[in-house]
């Protein structure tokens, strides 16, 4: 997968949630409905990296210096420690774009 798709991925997933949260949106949605759509891009986020990061795991040695592995497990520990998606988000993009050229 290329890193234009991915990066396109994650600008769909945020515009998606950002639009129901506008303040210029006529809709007005209940508290219960919005804590419900802050986990979607979470939750999308996942559903669109986890074939990624495991479809290509075979965990040889050689997996070990997968920037799709690493950067799918440095991902977590930041989204555990920081509750802003978007920060997340792209701080795991560059994370990720670092590994990638690094290894």
């Amino acid at each position: 997968m290329s890193d234009d798709l991915i990066f396109l991925m994650a600008l769909i997933t945020f515009f998606m949630r950002y639009a129901f949260f506008m303040e210029k949106l006529p809709v007005k949605l209940d508290l219960r409905v919005q804590r419900f759509l802050s986990y979607t891009a979470p939750c999308i986020l996942t559903a669109m990296a986890a074939p990624i990061v495991f479809g290509e795991v075979t965990f040889n040695t050689h997996d070990l210096a997968n920037p799709f592995l690493l950067g799918g497990i440095l991902t977590i520990m930041l989204s555990l420690l920081v509750k802003n998606t978007l920060f997340v988000v792209l701080a795991s993009m560059g994370i990720f774009f670092a590994l990638k050229a690094l290894l």
